[in-house]
């Protein structure tokens, strides 16, 4: 997924408008931007550290307060992974632009972020509220189905053009390549409940963190790298620990159902 855009303005030039005065003013607001020199040193800030940072940015942004619209887009760029998280995991259920969505969602919770008087986990949080906010937009009702699980397939893959040009068993695995064939076996264990949306929206997120560091060599590119594991984590405002049990966990349902797909579709 492209760099983020909506805001109209890219990090580079944001860096250009926050000039020597504006951040010695935000620095005199929020004592705790007094440690960072730039918004630069922000971006590379994670842990703790970050975690500061956004706070101090997110009460300059507050509508209700500072109401300074550059820091809320300071803390947009600085939730880039976020927005991108949120956008794979709905991509399907959007008929438009799916980012620009997402991003108006975190904007939201940006903007009246302040009056929650957080003091911690501020990533994790706005993840968490703009990831409910599109959910609650795009998800269909799915009182028709009685309850049961739809499986949905993206019309511009090649797997749905096949899957509509003739009956599934008539399309043995050995007529797709390897992503093709995970891609059938995600969308199968999720339509038989082995995992649900929100572990495939994790595996996921890791594997595009992966393939957007062009430091990881290809033979490290398996479920994950521990870089991936660290960036999910900071976004997620919890310790990487967590994204490990949770990513084996995944990983330990869709082995122990690897046996019966196989004799299903294979």
């Amino acid at each position: 997924m492209s760099r983020i855009t909506q805001a109209g303005i890219t990090p580079h030039e944001l860096d250009g408008l926050v000039d020597g005065d504006r951040w010695r003013l935000w620095r005199h607001a929020e004592p705790a931007l007094v440690e960072f020199g730039s918004l630069g040193a922000i971006r590379q800030a994670r842990g703790e550290t970050e975690d500061r940072a956004l706070g101090a940015l997110l009460r300059l942004a507050d509508a209700r307060g500072y109401d300074d619209q550059l820091a809320a887009v300071a803390v947009l760029h600085q939730l880039g992974g976020s927005v991108r998280t949120i956008a794979r995991h709905f991509w399907h259920l959007s008929d438009g632009d799916i980012e620009s969505i997402v991003v108006g969602a975190v904007w939201e919770q940006i903007r009246c972020y302040a009056q929650h008087a957080r003091r911690c986990h501020h990533a994790s949080v706005i993840h968490h509220n703009a990831r409910k906010s599109v959910r609650a937009i795009l998800l269909p009702d799915t009182s028709r189905t009685r309850g049961r699980r739809v499986v949905l397939l993206s019309p511009q893959s090649w797997v749905f053009e096949a899957v509509a040009e003739q009956p599934p068993e008539s399309l043995p695995l050995d007529n797709f390549d390897s992503r093709e064939q995970l891609e059938i076996f995600l969308r199968w264990a999720s339509g038989h409940g082995v995992v649900e949306h929100d572990d495939l929206a994790l595996l996921s997120g890791l594997l595009d963190l992966d393939r957007r560091n062009a430091e990881i060599p290809k033979w490290l590119r398996g479920a994950c790298s521990t870089a991936a594991v660290e960036r999910m984590a900071s976004e997620r405002g919890v310790c990487a620990k967590s994204i490990y049990r949770a990513r084996d966990r995944v990983l330990t349902k869709l082995r122990d159902a690897a046996p019966l797909f196989l004799d299903e579709v294979a």
